[in-house]
């Protein structure tokens, strides 16, 4: 929670930098999110923070009372992006058509916001305790469900043992890019959009529909 929720309003310590550009709390957001992919959650200092962003710490305290509650900031960012993700899993009787419409969602979220959805991978310690946090509570219900969703078409006993596998696998070539992004890091996002795209297709099968098809 940022400092200074139900107190008397005082100025912005580091309001002078970047005046008419990113606000200085989504300024610390994006370095700490940098921080946190490159070093790791446990090994970036609050100090290394305002360091990088050129203010004292004390600067940092106005907004985030602790690293934590930056970490939380960075974690409601990501849901918030994957907000589209249940009502897909829930709209169709087709599991093949949910799937692959989940797949081109995965992967376009997977490109705008890779960095965001790294931090999560590399920083599971980190996510699992931030979780165990009270405040997070009233999201446990939306994220079981959206998980027993996906683990749903999994296990769908309708589809042949070769199909299920291919669903596994392209999740796991999502995943795989994102674990892999400090190799990728030379791809433009949409030559890398566009690469996975094609890899998912692959591994989903000749009867992919057309969200997973190249463009002409």
């Amino acid at each position: 929670m940022a400092r200074g929720e139900g107190r008397p309003a005082a100025s912005d310590p580091a309001a002078g930098a970047g005046d008419g550009a990113v606000p200085t709390r989504e300024r610390i957001l994006d370095v700490a999110l940098d921080l946190f992919v490159r070093k790791g959650y446990a090994e970036t200092s609050l100090r290394e923070i305002a360091t990088e962003l050129g203010f004292s710490k004390a600067a940092l305290y106005y907004h985030f009372e602790s690293k934590q509650d930056i970490l939380m900031a960075l974690h409601m960012r990501v849901h918030s992006v994957t907000d589209d993700v249940l009502p897909v899993l829930e709209a169709e009787a087709d599991t093949g058509a949910v799937w692959e419409r989940l797949v081109d969602l995965l992967i376009g979220l997977a490109r705008r916001h890779r960095r965001l959805i790294e931090l999560h991978i590399r920083n599971q310690d980190a996510m699992a305790e931030l979780h165990r946090d009270p405040g997070l509570a009233k999201h446990g219900p939306v994220m079981s469900e959206m998980q027993d969703q996906l683990l749903g078409l999994l296990r769908d006993p309708s589809v042949p043992a070769e199909g299920r596998i291919r669903r596994i696998a392209s999740l796991g070539a999502i995943a795989a890019v994102l674990l892999g992004a400090s190799v990728l890091q030379d791809l433009p996002d949409a030559e890398l959009e566009a690469a996975l795209r094609n890899v998912a297709r692959d591994l989903l099968g000749p009867a992919t529909s057309s969200a997973l098809r190249p463009g002409p």
